[in-house]
């Protein structure tokens, strides 16, 4: 028989995997580069190396870290770089089977809790 899971650990999945899933698939709808593309590969960036600093959080922060940089390389060289914007299709993907994951994981400790 399986332990119940944390209120806390259950909704930090389920808020991290809905966010991946809608920033992966932004990422894949505004593939174009860009300004966008700069901007939000910063955010990421950002945001990663922010979730990083904590043990727990720390494969997440890496993951969002890479997307981040792989989106600004895409926003910065895409114009100049044929081909380059599949990076940042490559980064939605990531960010989107990360999402998906975490949902998984998300629903499987919500059954545990019932």
């Amino acid at each position: 028989m399986s332990d119940i899971v944390p209120r806390s650990q259950v909704t930090r999945q389920g808020v991290k995997g809905v966010s991946a899933v809608a920033g992966g698939i932004a990422l894949l709808v505004l593939a174009a580069g860009g300004w966008f593309g700069i901007i939000a590969g910063g955010v990421l960036i950002i945001a990663g190396l922010a979730l990083s600093g904590s043990k727990s959080e720390r494969r997440a922060g890496i993951l969002t870290a890479v997307v981040g940089g792989a989106t600004l390389a895409t926003g910065i060289l895409g114009r100049w770089v044929p081909g380059i914007p599949w990076l940042m299709r490559a980064a939605g993907i990531l960010l989107l089977g990360g999402g998906i994951w975490s949902l998984v994981r998300f629903f499987s400790n919500l059954k545990k809790r019932m």
